[in-house]
């Protein structure tokens, strides 16, 4: 009888915990699309700027991580030695500058 008692009083235990073990694999997967990215990137925020300053000769005052849809882009704001200011956007996947 006391054994039957002990199983029954367990039984909510349980299963209460299972249903926090799923609750916080739902956390999990509500994050925010572009952090689920940057873990898919092949192209860090320091690889980009590094391009970015090879391929037009200038040095990043700004760099940052930004959403595009479904895709992470890096935006990397760059001086030239004439003054000029512009920003390049850098794909994380693939390297494609534009």
């Amino acid at each position: 009888m006391r054994s039957r008692f002990l199983t029954l009083a367990l039984i909510p235990l349980l299963l209460t915990a299972g249903i926090s073990t799923v609750d916080a694999q739902g956390l999990v997967e509500r994050r925010p699309r572009y952090e689920r990215e940057a873990e898919k990137a092949r192209i860090s925020l320091d690889q980009a700027v590094n391009m970015a300053e090879s391929r037009y000769r200038a040095k990043a005052v700004k760099a940052q991580s930004v959403n595009s849809g479904d895709r992470l882009v890096y935006q990397i704001r760059l001086l030239s030695s004439d003054g000029r200011v512009w920003t390049v956007r850098v794909d994380a996947q693939t390297g494609a500058m534009n």
